[in-house]
């Protein structure tokens, strides 16, 4: 008998939901071959067999939460006589029980994203019995609000996972800091024809993410961690990068940024956030971030109170682009501007200092060809 055990993925969580089970009880398994999906505390990560044999038994099932070190299935040697074991289940005793007890289980689970199944779980709407209208039948967000509508309830559940994990350090961010949060606008009016002249064409997160690569530089006391009442700043810049997806919040983190080019940075964080989206992305590359940005223009949004991501000291909201008018010598003039929102812990950064590090920013995102 071997058993499959949760091994350590995170340093700093415990526990790790399983997602999806690749093989059922008393299917045969060679060494290598994909068993389990767990939902890690940053990421999802698959758990390979150490060894060949028979999946004898599944000890903790879809959507169940272990914590490490846990007994997550157990693999029987091949020709085990298993008869007398009390790990046996009733399932792995005989291949058309397993066969159908599979059946039983794909019936029971609606594939879904994670998104949408979480929202069905804030809404209380059991999703086999919601009738899908997308395409091939598969459930939309608008079938389980319907749903929802029609019978569900707003009973709460348990958190777990990546959404217990947000949780968690969002409610210990503000716990554990005294955050003050400082707004300004950028004219990014000459950086709108700077960038559609410049070789390669960049983001204008990317821009934004450069210029505050720069302004770390310049402004040392705003980049490093605070833990345990120990201040750490920090020379290499490791930039954190706030990136939605189905499954929650995640920071994919590019480190040493201050080693990089404009377009090597541009690169490097597309490269970070497609990881996040396919769910590649490694619990290495979602940790030690020493300042982070989010930016939410996308949505629409223009200032707002980003929360700092532990222990880091300080965060970078970005807003939506917008043009607006000004007067400059009698005349009324179109120019466009950017919306910054600076989150900072007060224990460790002053008002006036954090306000000359934003200065430093907006002065980048005016001046591009300092930058360049």
């Amino acid at each position: 008998m071997a058993d499959i055990i949760l091994p350590r993925l995170d340093d700093d969580y415990e526990e790790s939901a399983v997602i999806f089970w690749h093989k059922q009880e008393g299917d045969a398994v060679q060494k290598g071959d994909a068993l389990v999906e767990v939902q890690t505390e940053k990421a999802v990560q698959e758990l390979e067999a150490d060894t060949d044999g028979v999946l004898e038994k599944i000890v903790v099932r879809r959507g169940e939460v272990a914590t490490v070190g846990d007994v997550l299935g157990i693999i029987s040697e091949v020709g085990a006589d298993t008869s007398n074991a009390d790990v046996v289940s009733e399932t792995s005793a005989s291949p058309v029980a397993a066969t159908a007890e599979a059946e039983r289980t794909e019936r029971s689970f609606v594939r879904v994203s994670p998104r949408l199944r979480r929202l069905a779980k804030e809404l209380n709407v059991d999703l086999t019995k919601t009738n899908g209208t997308g395409n091939g039948g598969k459930i939309t967000e608008k079938d389980i609000r319907i749903a929802a509508e029609e019978g569900g309830s707003t009973a709460g559940e348990k958190l777990a996972g990546i959404r217990r994990t947000i949780a968690t350090r969002m409610k210990a961010s503000l716990d554990n800091t005294a955050q003050i949060t400082e707004t300004a606008y950028a004219d990014v009016t000459k950086l709108a024809t700077f960038r559609e002249n410049y070789k390669g064409k960049m983001s204008w997160n990317s821009w934004v993410l450069y210029a505050t690569v720069q302004a770390l530089k310049d402004h040392s006391y705003m980049n490093g961690t605070y833990e345990n009442a120990i201040w750490k700043p920090s020379e290499e810049i490791h930039l954190g990068i706030a990136a939605d997806s189905e499954q929650g919040l995640y920071v994919p983190v590019v480190k040493n940024a201050n080693d990089y080019t404009l377009a090597d940075l541009d690169r490097e964080v597309k490269e970070r956030v497609q990881a996040v989206h396919t769910k590649k992305i490694d619990a290495e590359n979602l940790s030690g971030s020493t300042f982070t940005v989010t930016n939410l223009g996308g949505y629409g949004v223009h200032f707002f109170t980003p929360i700092i991501n532990p222990p880091e000291v300080a965060i970078l909201g970005v807003g939506k682009i917008e043009p607006h008018l000004v007067l400059e010598d009698g005349s009324v003039i179109e120019r466009m501007r950017l919306p910054l929102s600076l989150t900072f812990d007060h224990q460790i950064i002053d008002g006036a200092p954090a306000a000359r590090f934003l200065q430093t920013v907006m002065m980048y995102l005016e001046m591009p060809e300092k930058m360049v």
